[in-house]
């Protein structure tokens, strides 16, 4: 397309209506709003990085009371269940 057709365009679309903004709610709204979801944002928050600790406790855990066990297989079994309660935690916070 040719520069000379572009600028047409452009000048037919700065022609066209606005739509009209979406009203905003009123501020006592927002200000009741705002610390509940600071406070859902936070739960969530220490929810997920507690789940990476008690993983990360898990399998040094397993470790120490398993030494005869090869650190792969722990590992493999600690990650299976860090997935699956990531999965649980991601289906809940969606």
């Amino acid at each position: 397309m040719s520069k000379k057709h572009k600028n047409h365009d452009k000048v037919q679309n700065a022609d066209a209506p606005v739509p009209p903004a979406p009203a905003c709610a009123p501020a006592a709204e927002m200000s009741a709003a705002q610390p509940a979801a600071k406070d859902a944002s936070m739960k969530y928050f220490f929810i997920f990085w507690g789940i990476i600790v008690l993983a990360a406790a898990a399998a040094w855990l397993a470790a120490i009371y398993f030494p005869t066990v090869r650190e792969s297989l722990i590992e493999r079994w600690i990650m299976a269940g860090l997935a699956a309660a990531l999965s649980v935690f991601l289906f809940f916070y969606r």
